[in-house]
């Protein structure tokens, strides 16, 4: 199962649907993991891609404007760097995972792949939240 393509022209933003695909991947090569390891690793690795979906979903949801940038720009950059930080854990725990043999070493290397792109997105995302922040604050100092 390799990566979904996406248009430029697609409405949601590329990170949130790459994050949507990790999940979905997610959720499917967990279906068949040992019971053991049911209330463990797969739990721990279905609701991190979880998280992370909703925390860029949230992020996205926060409206940024010169009148409320100083709380609202914060907000949204708390929400993006906790869907990284989560981003992270996820590749780590699934390489723990394959370990123990609660999934399979091609699992865990397209976890890892699908998890590494969405950081890349999120990051560019970041990026660009922060030079637009900057052109904000600097009219506010300019008016």
């Amino acid at each position: 199962m390799g990566l979904k393509t996406h248009h430029p022209s697609d409405s949601t933003l590329k990170v949130i649907t790459y994050a949507n695909d990790l999940m979905s991947y997610v959720l499917k090569v967990t279906q068949n993991s040992p019971k053991q390891y049911r209330f463990t690793f797969v739990t721990r690795l279905q609701n991190l891609t979880m998280d992370v979906v909703e925390l860029l979903l949230l992020a996205n949801d926060v409206y940024v404007t010169k009148a409320n940038i100083d709380k609202t720009a914060e907000q949204r950059i708390a929400y993006q760097h906790q869907a990284l930080s989560k981003l992270r854990a996820l590749g780590y725990f699934s390489l723990e995972a394959q370990k123990y043999q609660a999934i399979q070493m091609k699992h865990a290397i397209q976890i890892n792949k699908q998890g590494v792109n969405c950081i890349q997105f999120l990051q560019l995302w970041i990026k660009s939240d922060r030079e637009r922040y900057r052109k904000i604050y600097s009219a506010m100092r300019s008016e």
